[in-house]
């Protein structure tokens, strides 16, 4: 394959230069083809250069990475964020499948998003950016009162045919398949991504979703019994049976009863 012809624009140089010697060390295959400090410089660089990726630093001084993505005529390249977010924020990332690194930048990381760019090369879509910003700034709730409704919510679910974008509502439940996870809808055929089931846990945690089981998260809307046992068993808008774990159990009521209180389907 050619080399891959890569910008960084951030507005840090100390960021810029320890991407750049990153990738002059570990990646051989990237041809750095310049840097910028912010958005306008970066557009220009853009569209000079014609790069196969851009390496893209979120906030920068009056205009953001995400204004500089509305900005290119043809966003025909790949895109990966680098981002000063804590945690709580990468959440916003998972939803909508868009590559990031978190600073500093962990070699092995940026080792891992070039290799995925090698195989892989796409833009992000104006759906991508779409959920990432509907979820970037979201207030992290505390407790069981402050989950966040799953309406209007939405999630990108990349597969080797490409990205779907499904929303939250529309998911009966998630199901593992070892290094995959399954996601059972409510019309069409289930979607197979190849990333962990603790992954989803970890992006659907602030949501009304919650891992029943070892193998299954199910979305509390599409409940429709629960049976009483060990740790029981719900049955789902689907009249798919999943188990409860005896260890989640008393956790996982907790939560149907705050979700029913909050949805008003009881009082």
């Amino acid at each position: 394959m050619e080399a891959l012809r890569a910008v960084v624009i951030d507005d840090e140089t100390n960021a810029r230069q320890a991407i750049i010697s990153l990738l002059q060390l570990l990646c051989p295959e990237v041809e750095i083809c310049g840097e910028a400090k912010n958005v306008d410089t970066g557009l220009e660089l853009i569209r000079k250069q014609h790069p196969n990726l851009v390496f893209l630093d979120i906030q920068m001084p009056g205009k953001t990475g995400f204004d500089l993505l509305s900005s290119v005529e043809k966003a025909d390249f790949g895109v990966i964020f680098t981002t000063a977010y804590q945690e709580y924020a990468i959440r916003a990332f998972r939803f909508s499948a868009i590559d990031y690194l978190l600073k500093p930048i962990d070699p092995e990381e940026l080792q891992a998003a070039v290799q995925k760019c090698k195989t892989q090369l796409s833009a992000v879509s104006p759906q991508q950016l779409s959920i990432l910003q509907e979820h970037i700034d979201e207030p992290r709730p505390h407790g069981l009162k402050q989950r966040n409704s799953n309406a209007n919510q939405r999630i990108a679910l990349p597969t080797a045919e490409g990205i779907h974008f499904i929303q939250m509502t529309d998911i009966i439940q998630c199901e593992s398949l070892g290094s995959y996870t399954k996601f059972h809808l409510i019309s069409g055929k289930p979607i197979v991504v190849s990333r962990l089931l603790k992954e989803y846990e970890e992006i659907l945690d602030n949501y009304y979703f919650f891992r029943v089981h070892q193998s299954n998260i199910v979305n509390l809307e599409h409940i429709k019994r629960y049976v009483k046992g060990d740790g029981g068993q719900v049955w789902l808008s689907d009249n798919s049976e999943v188990e409860v774990s005896r260890r989640r159990k008393e956790e996982f009521l907790a939560l149907l009863s705050d979700f029913y209180v909050n949805s008003g389907k009881i009082g």
